[in-house]
């Protein structure tokens, strides 16, 4: 790979996942500001409506996916024209699918006692936010074009930045809400006023097509030209469908067969640390995916098996190291973030914290899968997984909460992950499975739970010190056992050394 072109990925991949950090760190912060000032149950409807909101996302169609790949297609074809044609049919598209999304939140606004447990004070306040989302939905869509041009151009770095704006209005928005004392409904519209901020600066960004700007976002309507991707996109959607599914019903699953709607605050709480893992796989996913694609295209064996098996290696160091700092403060993180009473969540925040990591070690195998077109497989397990946890959810729910929300989706990742291994792996990508469970992702694993163990015996000396000095404290041992374990055993340095050398290559 070409210096270059590693350093657009480096700094993409900076960006992205300082953009990730940046996100979690203003949900960190605002969720038990908000919590404490508008109260458990009232702060669960706006859970509810951000759960509502993300699983209405899989009318996307897979187009996300395959408008970039097209456009990216297309950039490196100078075919300037056939890019406004799609572009401009793709305003429309989305504009229409924003349309849809709005009638659904109308609808939705006045049908809230029979689809959740609401009370009846919190019926007016639920109608307000389901008629919010529906002024900003058509934006909030229409956005997506102006991202997937500016991805094609690899502008993801610009993109990423952007993103910071959004999250640090994101936090002021919670914070003057509570400052000047707004009501729910009054911080929901600032909030969704912050999450539309950067489409402006996405336009302007567009002039980077060196073309008019009407041509790129005046919509208009060409069948023909969009009928390409929305071909390729369709497969990408119906794998999305379920996947979006057995992860956004929960908990909407919740909120109706849980003990109370309270319980989708407990739900967003360990959400937000947990999807901070989630959030750094997804940049994984959008930096190695056109590298994957080229690989394949190319049919390099060598380089395939690098990025499987070394990928899936460097991939599981970084996110063990990040889970299992996560877990060794678990307990004394939630409860100086929300009380003592929400350290009884725990457990269920350790077990969906693990239940990431074993889902994103498979972020190189994704992408290669993805690459191939040979899809049909997974949309088939996909479904099965998808159809076989969601039971789970609502058997449990009355007597765990939000705990069958994680155990339901941890029986969806193994049946995903059971079939990569079994399937995809050694017959598609024609690897070993037992290599890369072995020595990619099983050494980093088994090093994480082996420095959890002196953390835990020092907890027993530490009962009386204060909350931020214990988790410095057990971050520094954990730190030390995981590294010592890793520079003996797994990772030699001059395995650093090279990995240094490709990522800064002059």
């Amino acid at each position: 790979m070409a210096s270059s072109s590693a350093k657009t990925i480096f700094s993409s991949s900076f960006w992205g996942i300082l953009a990730k950090i940046l996100d979690a760190l203003a949900k960190f912060v605002t969720i038990p500001m908000l919590v404490g000032f508008y109260g458990k149950a009232d702060y669960g409807l706006i859970a509810l409506a951000f759960s509502l909101n993300a699983y209405l996302r899989l009318m996307d169609l897979g187009m996300n996916v395959g408008s970039v790949r097209f456009f990216s297609m297309w950039v490196s074809l100078n075919e300037w024209e056939k890019i406004a044609k799609v572009s401009r049919s793709s305003i429309v598209f989305y504009g229409t699918i924003g349309l849809i999304n709005a009638m659904i939140f109308a609808v939705m606004a006045n049908y809230g006692t029979q689809l959740f447990n609401l009370t009846a004070s919190q019926l007016p306040i639920y109608r307000s936010m389901m008629y919010i989302l529906a002024f900003s939905t058509v934006l909030n869509w229409v956005s997506n074009v102006f991202v997937q041009l500016l991805s094609a151009k690899e502008e993801i770095a610009y993109i990423n930045q952007i993103s910071i704006i959004s999250s640090i209005l994101n936090f002021l928005s919670a914070f003057i809400a509570i400052k000047f004392q707004w009501t729910l409904e009054g911080y929901f519209i600032c909030y969704t006023l912050s999450t539309l901020s950067p489409i402006p600066f996405y336009i302007y960004k567009l002039r980077v097509f060196n073309m008019n700007l009407s041509k790129l976002i005046k919509p208009k309507w060409d069948g023909k030209a969009f009928k390409e991707i929305l071909g390729y996109s369709i497969g990408i959607f119906i794998m999305g469908l379920f996947q979006l599914t057995a992860n956004n019903l929960r908990p909407l699953l919740l909120g109706k067969f849980a003990s109370g709607i309270d319980v989708l605050t407990d739900y967003r709480v360990i959400q937000t640390i947990a999807m901070l893992i989630v959030a750094f796989g997804g940049v994984f996913m959008q930096v190695l995916l056109p590298s994957a694609s080229k690989v394949y295209a190319e049919n390099n064996i060598k380089k395939m098996e690098m990025m499987v098996y070394d990928g899936t290696k460097y991939i599981t160091i970084l996110l063990s190291f990040m889970v299992f700092v996560l877990i060794v403060n678990a307990n004394t993180l939630l409860s100086l973030y929300m009380g003592e009473s929400y350290g009884a969540l725990t457990v269920w925040l350790s077990l969906w914290l693990i239940t990431v990591l074993i889902s994103m070690h498979n972020t190189p195998v994704s992408s290669l899968v993805l690459s191939t077109g040979k899809i049909k497989p997974l949309i088939y397990s996909s479904a099965i997984s998808c159809v076989l946890s969601i039971p789970i959810t609502i058997l449990l729910a009355k007597k765990l909460n939000v705990g069958a929300a994680v155990i339901g989706y941890l029986a969806y990742i193994i049946l995903q992950i059971a079939f990569y291994y079994i399937y995809y792996i050694p017959i598609i990508l024609k690897l070993s499975g037992r290599r890369l469970f072995l020595r990619s992702f099983l050494p980093s694993f088994l090093a994480g739970i082996v420095a959890c163990i002196p953390v835990y015996f020092l907890d027993h000396w530490m009962t009386a010190m204060h909350g931020y000095i214990q988790i410095i404290i057990n971050s520094i041992v954990f730190c030390l056992f995981f590294f010592l374990i890793h520079l003996i055993f797994i990772i030699k340095p001059a395995e650093l050394l090279a990995l240094k050398n490709k990522v800064f290559a002059k």
